[in-house]
């Protein structure tokens, strides 16, 4: 948001730790640029809210809360995950009967955004910076506390799509959770529309070639995710421009 820079108002003082990032966050931080004073989304708003709401459903199959079966969303495990916003989501869906995919990532993509940025907030990823508007009155946006902890998720999702993967099975994905997040991230990064975005200089054609792949290889219900996540993304890109 363009203004005036009245500087950083709110860092919790936590030391920013990339081990305890979740699918969530990392999609949030690949989703925005962390060159300037404060992140610059890479992404259109549509994108990056129904991105963060499949991430969030994403996390809770991740924990083996949540199953897809049919296009829609069903409890496995009631108990709550140990994330405060995970578990205030995994209520919502407790309490409600069972809805297809689409009407949950057009429900939590209401608020994803900010919901997964005070989590970031809050676990010391990122500081609050209040901002002059041209037009008068104060804004809240975000920076990076540390830039290059903030570009580890970018990275690894390089390094993931930069090298062919033979012989990698539902099975071998399954033991391996921090590969699965990974290529969930991938995929919800595909689906839309952002892996363009960070795999210019890459070439996209390549990346998605390994991408398809390493899809092939991800449990059904994540990969149920990413899809139905695409679909959301390709009409409400449509539906703007009818």
């Amino acid at each position: 948001m363009p203004g005036e820079n009245l500087g950083t108002v709110s860092v919790t003082g936590r030391a920013p730790n990339s081990a305890s990032l979740r699918l969530a966050d990392e999609f949030f931080l690949v989703a925005h640029n962390h060159d300037a004073d404060t992140i610059v989304p890479r992404l259109h708003d549509t994108g990056i809210e129904l991105g963060l709401a499949g991430a969030l459903l994403a996390e809770l199959v991740l924990d083996r809360r949540l199953e897809v079966a049919d296009g829609r969303v069903i409890v496995f495990d009631p108990s709550p995950p140990n994330d405060q916003l995970a578990a205030s989501m995994l209520r919502d869906i407790v309490t409600e009967p069972p809805h297809s995919v689409r009407v949950w990532l057009e429900y939590l993509s209401q608020d994803a955004r900010d919901k997964v940025g005070s989590r970031l907030h809050v676990a010391g990823h990122l500081a609050q910076v209040r901002l002059r508007k041209w037009w008068g009155g104060p804004a809240m946006q975000y920076r990076a506390v540390n830039a290059e902890q903030a570009l580890i998720p970018e990275v690894r999702l390089h390094d993931l799509l930069a090298r062919p993967h033979p012989g990698l099975e539902v099975t071998r994905i399954s033991m391996d959770h921090k590969l699965m997040q990974d290529v969930t991230l991938a995929a919800l990064a595909h689906s839309t529309g952002l892996l363009s975005a960070l795999l210019w200089y890459h070439g996209p054609h390549r990346a998605r070639s390994q991408l398809d792949e390493m899809r092939r290889a991800l449990p059904a219900p994540l990969l149920e995710l990413a899809k139905q996540t695409e679909a959301a993304v390709g009409d409400a890109v449509l539906g703007r421009r009818r």
